[in-house]
Protein backbone atom coordinates (compact mmCIF):
# COMPACT_ATOMS: atom_id res chain seq x y z
CA UNK A 1 0.00 0.00 0.00
CA UNK A 2 1.31 2.99 -0.44
CA UNK A 3 1.01 6.12 1.64
CA UNK A 4 0.63 9.90 0.29
CA UNK A 5 1.24 13.01 2.06
CA UNK A 6 -1.64 15.76 1.82
CA UNK A 7 -1.17 19.41 3.18
CA UNK A 8 -3.12 19.24 6.79
CA UNK A 9 -2.86 21.89 9.22
CA UNK A 10 -2.87 19.98 11.80
CA UNK A 11 0.34 18.37 13.23
CA UNK A 12 -1.60 14.89 14.30
CA UNK A 13 -1.17 11.88 11.91
CA UNK A 14 -3.94 9.40 10.88
CA UNK A 15 -4.22 7.36 8.13
CA UNK A 16 -7.50 6.63 6.44
CA UNK A 17 -8.12 4.98 3.01
CA UNK A 18 -8.77 6.53 -0.28
CA UNK A 19 -12.14 4.31 -0.91
CA UNK A 20 -11.64 1.87 -3.10
CA UNK A 21 -8.17 2.82 -4.03
CA UNK A 22 -5.84 1.02 -2.02
CA UNK A 23 -4.04 4.06 -1.58
CA UNK A 24 -3.89 5.64 2.28
CA UNK A 25 -3.29 9.57 2.75
CA UNK A 26 -1.03 10.64 5.67
CA UNK A 27 -1.97 14.01 6.81
CA UNK A 28 0.47 15.34 7.67
CA UNK A 29 2.23 18.71 6.39
CA UNK A 30 3.81 18.75 3.03
CA UNK A 31 5.06 21.84 1.70
CA UNK A 32 4.67 20.00 -1.61
CA UNK A 33 1.25 19.00 -1.58
CA UNK A 34 -0.67 16.01 -2.34
CA UNK A 35 0.85 13.17 -4.35
CA UNK A 36 0.14 12.83 -7.92
CA UNK A 37 -2.08 10.12 -7.33
CA UNK A 38 -4.47 12.15 -5.23
CA UNK A 39 -4.55 14.59 -7.37
CA UNK A 40 -5.44 12.70 -10.34
CA UNK A 41 -8.31 10.98 -7.86
CA UNK A 42 -9.80 15.09 -7.00
CA UNK A 43 -9.50 16.24 -10.45
CA UNK A 44 -11.85 13.66 -11.74
CA UNK A 45 -14.19 15.09 -9.14
CA UNK A 46 -14.01 18.17 -11.01
CA UNK A 47 -16.95 19.01 -13.43
CA UNK A 48 -16.29 17.88 -17.22
CA UNK A 49 -17.54 20.90 -19.48
CA UNK A 50 -19.18 19.71 -23.01
CA UNK A 51 -16.82 21.26 -25.55
CA UNK A 52 -13.78 21.51 -23.94
CA UNK A 53 -10.88 18.79 -23.29
CA UNK A 54 -11.67 17.59 -20.16
CA UNK A 55 -8.23 16.42 -19.27
CA UNK A 56 -7.60 20.08 -19.01
CA UNK A 57 -10.13 21.88 -18.48
CA UNK A 58 -12.78 21.84 -16.18
CA UNK A 59 -14.94 23.81 -13.38
CA UNK A 60 -14.99 23.62 -9.58
CA UNK A 61 -17.96 23.64 -7.79
CA UNK A 62 -18.12 27.41 -7.58
CA UNK A 63 -18.53 27.52 -11.21
CA UNK A 64 -14.60 28.51 -11.71
CA UNK A 65 -12.68 27.68 -14.64
CA UNK A 66 -9.50 25.32 -13.28
CA UNK A 67 -6.52 24.07 -15.31
CA UNK A 68 -5.19 20.75 -14.42
CA UNK A 69 -1.80 21.70 -15.35
CA UNK A 70 -2.23 24.80 -12.76
CA UNK A 71 -2.53 22.61 -9.25
CA UNK A 72 -1.39 24.96 -6.82
CA UNK A 73 -0.02 27.85 -8.76
CA UNK A 74 -1.72 31.04 -6.97
CA UNK A 75 -0.36 33.21 -9.93
CA UNK A 76 -2.83 31.96 -12.16
CA UNK A 77 -6.38 32.85 -12.19
CA UNK A 78 -7.24 28.85 -13.34
CA UNK A 79 -5.13 27.53 -10.66
CA UNK A 80 -6.66 25.50 -8.07
CA UNK A 81 -6.00 23.73 -4.24
CA UNK A 82 -7.23 20.23 -2.74
CA UNK A 83 -9.83 21.54 -0.30
CA UNK A 84 -10.39 18.99 2.25
CA UNK A 85 -14.24 19.72 3.60
CA UNK A 86 -13.60 16.93 6.58
CA UNK A 87 -11.14 19.85 8.17
CA UNK A 88 -11.46 20.42 11.37
CA UNK A 89 -13.53 17.28 11.65
CA UNK A 90 -11.75 14.14 11.36
CA UNK A 91 -9.52 12.70 8.99
CA UNK A 92 -10.82 13.53 5.43
CA UNK A 93 -11.38 10.38 3.12
CA UNK A 94 -11.33 10.60 -0.98
CA UNK A 95 -14.97 11.91 -0.36
CA UNK A 96 -14.15 14.60 1.20
CA UNK A 97 -11.97 16.39 -0.94
CA UNK A 98 -12.83 18.84 -3.79
CA UNK A 99 -11.02 20.40 -6.55
CA UNK A 100 -11.35 24.16 -6.06
CA UNK A 101 -9.84 27.44 -7.77
CA UNK A 102 -7.25 28.69 -5.22
CA UNK A 103 -9.14 32.09 -5.03
CA UNK A 104 -12.29 30.11 -3.69
CA UNK A 105 -10.21 27.87 -1.70
CA UNK A 106 -8.66 30.73 0.07
CA UNK A 107 -12.56 31.95 0.83
CA UNK A 108 -13.55 28.42 2.20
CA UNK A 109 -10.74 28.69 4.68
CA UNK A 110 -11.48 31.80 5.58
CA UNK A 111 -15.62 31.48 5.86
CA UNK A 112 -14.45 28.08 8.05
CA UNK A 113 -11.99 29.77 10.77
CA UNK A 114 -14.28 33.14 10.80
CA UNK A 115 -10.88 34.61 9.87
CA UNK A 116 -9.17 37.40 7.55
CA UNK A 117 -5.25 38.39 7.53
CA UNK A 118 -4.85 41.91 7.33
CA UNK A 119 -2.44 44.39 8.24
CA UNK A 120 -0.91 45.86 11.73
CA UNK A 121 1.56 47.96 11.03
CA UNK A 122 4.32 46.43 8.85
CA UNK A 123 3.65 42.69 8.98
CA UNK A 124 0.31 40.50 8.81
CA UNK A 125 -1.82 39.37 11.25
CA UNK A 126 -4.62 36.97 11.15
CA UNK A 127 -7.36 38.54 13.48
CA UNK A 128 -10.97 37.11 14.10
CA UNK A 129 -13.90 38.40 12.49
Amino acid sequence: MTTLTSPDISSSRHTDLLEGTGISLSSRWSSGGYEKEVVDAVWELAEKIEGNDCALWRKDECGAWINKLEYGKRHSSFGWEICDLSLGRRPGTLSALRPMQWENYVDHIAAITQSRVTADGLRNVRKLI
